[in-house]
């Protein structure tokens, strides 16, 4: 991985290629998911351990490059979290603060790099922060992470902090394309994934196409749904792709503030229901939408604490109809 590989993150690629020459001790690189916070780690290790680098960046062919792309470099190592289990082990950190205390065996320096480093728990961070502080050596330490808040102060404040914005719609698109989804799927796509290429690549494939469409049409017509609508949409979506469904809605929400507050030229999350939108903000005042919202981000967070699925939809979904019979003056 080079920098030149990079989708987007211009103002990033610039910030590590500049730092290359004297680097810091420690980065974290922040962003939502998907966003290509790996990839740029990644590149930012490579151009560290490379031996022949060409305009700052990894020249992609010397000894140094080949074994980090293949990932058998010995002065790299990758932690991230273990696909059973919900965070990063504290285990883990202590490993990797020990390989780095040991001498480097290829490259003049060691790197570190720490996949989701917001699944560490805390004292897992405190593990490390010795190390963030005084790493051995010229290493260097990258960890990637969701947001800053999931991190302790401590850890924060002996990172050089780098921030990653939304890839544009426009580069989330071509990437669809090229992998050959066809145009105008992929710049629905692009607008549904919210500037995300993991994101957009994993609804390219997620063959949740009908379950979007059935919930966008319920809430496209929400206050006029009766009550065997809403509780076979919930039995639909609790039994098969919850997270799915609700996204769907945070994204419906969303629009429909847009429009609420912007007006027409607000972009969408879903291009393709504009209409249905549209209808639903002349109906729909910013406290409404707001509340909506609020509704659906707290099953979200209900479902993930193990709530029963079905009935958190249902409650949600009945929920929803009530605020907006509320809104139009109508009361169940």
């Amino acid at each position: 991985m080079t920098f030149g590989e990079v989708i987007g993150h211009a103002a990033a690629v610039h910030a590590l290629r500049a730092a290359t020459a004297r680097p810091a001790s420690a980065y974290l690189l922040y962003g939502p998911a998907g966003i290509g916070k790996r990839r740029l780690a990644d590149a930012f290790a490579a151009r560290l351990l490379c031996t022949a680098p060409a305009d700052e960046d990894a020249c992609g062919t010397c000894a140094q490059c080949t074994r980090t792309r293949a990932g058998t470099h010995p002065d790299l190592l990758v932690v991230e979290r273990d696909p059973e289990r919900r965070d990063v082990r504290i285990e883990q950190a202590r490993e990797l603060t020990r390989w780095l205390s040991l001498r480097s065996m290829m490259a003049t320096r060691k790197v570190a790099l720490l996949d989701g480093a917001h699944e560490l728990n805390p004292a897992g961070q405190n593990a490390l922060l010795k190390t963030l502080e005084e790493p051995p050596g010229a290493a260097v330490i990258v960890l990637t992470a969701t947001g800053v808040t999931h991190l302790l102060p401590t850890v924060r404040s002996r990172c050089q902090q780098i921030r990653l914005d939304p890839v544009p719609p426009e580069a989330v698109a071509e990437v669809l394309c090229a992998r050959g989804i066809d145009t105008e799927a992929a710049r629905i796509l692009a607008a549904r994934a919210g500037g995300s290429i993991g994101r957009a690549l994993a609804l390219s494939g997620d063959g949740q196409d009908a379950l979007r469409a059935r919930v966008l049409d319920v809430l496209a017509q929400l206050p006029d749904r009766r009550a065997d609508d809403l509780c076979g949409l919930a039995a639909e979506a609790g039994r098969g792709a919850t997270e799915s469904a609700l996204e769907v809605a945070v994204a419906w929400y969303r629009d429909v503030l847009g429009l609420v507050l912007g007006g027409a030229a607000s972009p969408l999350r879903n291009p393709d229901a504009r209409d249905l939108v549209e209808t639903a903000a002349d109906r729909l005042t910013p406290d409404a939408v707001l509340r909506a919202l609020e509704a659906v981000c707290d099953t979200l967070a209900a479902i993930s604490r193990n709530a029963n699925r079905v009935l958190a939809l249902e409650t949600m979904l009945f929920d929803l109809r009530r605020l907006e019979r509320a809104a139009a003056g109508r009361h169940e």
